[in-house]
């Protein structure tokens, strides 16, 4: 079955439907694309799960401690000289 099809069939079925099973699918896509906005790319040794907004802002500040970091105009400016 083809996306267009299983979206027309969809549409069809909803109009089947009473406003409470609605709201339920309305939630479970609402939370369905929230997940898709920061998902969750691993877990934790004790479960929790990690986001990957949360793995990037982690990642960026373990860079900032790293004494052998160095900017790109840096590194420029040390090929330069030698």
């Amino acid at each position: 079955m083809s996306t267009v099809e299983i979206r027309t069939e969809i549409d069809l079925f909803l109009d089947q439907v009473d406003e409470s099973f609605l709201k339920v699918v309305h939630s479970m896509l609402n939370a369905y694309l929230e997940e898709q906005k920061d998902p969750v790319i691993g877990y934790e040794a004790d479960g929790a799960p990690v986001r990957a907004s949360e793995a990037r802002q982690q990642f960026a500040e373990d860079l900032r401690k790293r004494d052998e970091f160095m900017s790109l105009e840096d590194f420029e400016k040390e090929l330069e000289s030698r």
